[in-house]
C-alpha cells in the first residue's frame, strides 16, 4: 500500500505558518513588516491573514495586525501541546 504524505505535510505547514503569523503579530505589526517577518509571498500572506481574520484569531486596524485573545490562546495551546509537537515532529 502506497501512502500519500502530501496532505499531512500541507496541514503541518498551514498550522506552523498560521502560528508564526500569530506570534509575529502578538504586539501589533504593520502589514509590510509582518509579511517580511514570516517570509512568504504576498499572495500566501493574503490568504493566511484572511483565514486568521475570519476565525477571529487576528484583527486589522490602520494597516496593522494584532493577535486577538483567541489567537494568543491558540499559540499557547500549540506551544504546550506535546501531542501537536509529536505529530509535527518539532
Amino acid at each position: 500500500m502506497v501512502m500519500n504524505h502530501t496532505h499531512p505535510f500541507r496541514r503541518r505547514d498551514s498550522l506552523v505558518i498560521s502560528v508564526a503569523i500569530l506570534k509575529a503579530a502578538k504586539h501589533g505589526m504593520k502589514k509590510t513588516h509582518l509579511l517580511n517577518s514570516v517570509s512568504m509571498s504576498y499572495g500566501q500572506f493574503t490568504r493566511y491573514i484572511g483565514l486568521l481574520e475570519a476565525q477571529g484569531l487576528v484583527k486589522e486596524s490602520d494597516n496593522s495586525y494584532q493577535t486577538t485573545g483567541e489567537g494568543l490562546e491558540l499559540i499557547e495551546e500549540f506551544e504546550s501541546s506535546s501531542l501537536i509537537r509529536s505529530i509535527l515532529n518539532i
